[in-house]
Formats: structure tokens, sequence, C-alpha cells
């Protein structure tokens, strides 16, 4: 086991806090649990990624393709449009 001291703020360490409730207080189990969630999620998400690189790709093609073009709506013509 490794030893760390840690400095967090107030809210994140409020939310450890609880969060650690669900593991008898243990700060260290659940800050450990925290990180091999976060490590999962950016597999699954790399991997989605991946999975769609094709149509990713060709949406930032084309968005590049129509910001050289000009062809951009600015965002306060977007809010109008929806009444935002």
């Amino acid at each position: 086991m490794i030893h760390r001291e840690i400095d967090l703020d107030e809210e994140s360490d409020q939310i450890l806090a609880s969060l650690a409730q669900d593991y008898n207080g243990d700060l260290g189990k659940a800050l450990g649990d925290l990180l091999h969630a976060h490590q999962g999620i950016e597999a699954l998400a790399e991997a989605c990624e991946e999975a769609h690189r094709g149509e990713l790709l060709t949406q930032k093609q084309r968005a590049e393709r129509d910001l050289h073009r000009g062809r951009l709506t600015p965002w306060e013509e977007v809010k109008r449009r929806h009444n935002l």
C-alpha cells in the first residue's frame, strides 16, 4: 500500500467523504475505485471513438471545410433562430 498526502478543496473533500460512506468510511478505497472507474470510462470513450472514427472524421472535415468557406452560422443567429 502506498501512502500519499493530497490537498483537496472543500467541495471535493465533501464529495469524497460522501462517497466514502459507501465504503464504510474508507477514503482510500473510495478514491481507488474512482480512479479505476475513470480509467474504464477513458477506455470506453476511446473504443467509441475508434468504432465511429470514419463518421467523426467526416464531421471534422465538413466543419473545417465550412469554416474555410465562410459558411458557419454565428452563435447569435443560432440562438435567435431557436429562441434561446
